[in-house]
């Protein structure tokens, strides 16, 4: 015969529920808060070419993946059987 263990709910503490209704309240004001900052930021030069460099690493890295990727796909038709 078997126990069957009661399966338990994890409940959010006071303090979770009081900091969601809180942020659901207050997201229209939080949300213009945060596109007025990001657009502060995308302005400031040295951010926009730190993203600039950031974006440029990236899609090379992105670039020299899909290209190792098509060698490999190449190099596996090219074996001979």
């Amino acid at each position: 015969m078997e126990v069957q263990i009661p399966i338990v709910k994890k409940t959010i503490s006071k303090q979770g529920v009081f900091n969601q209704r809180y942020r659901n309240k207050h997201r229209a004001k939080y949300n213009d808060y945060m596109r007025e900052y990001q657009r502060k930021r995308s302005q400031d030069p040295v951010i926009r070419e730190k993203n600039r460099v950031n974006q440029l690493k990236y899609y090379a890295k992105k670039k020299a993946k899909k290209l190792a990727e098509k060698l490999a796909d190449e190099e596996i038709l090219l074996q001979p059987k």
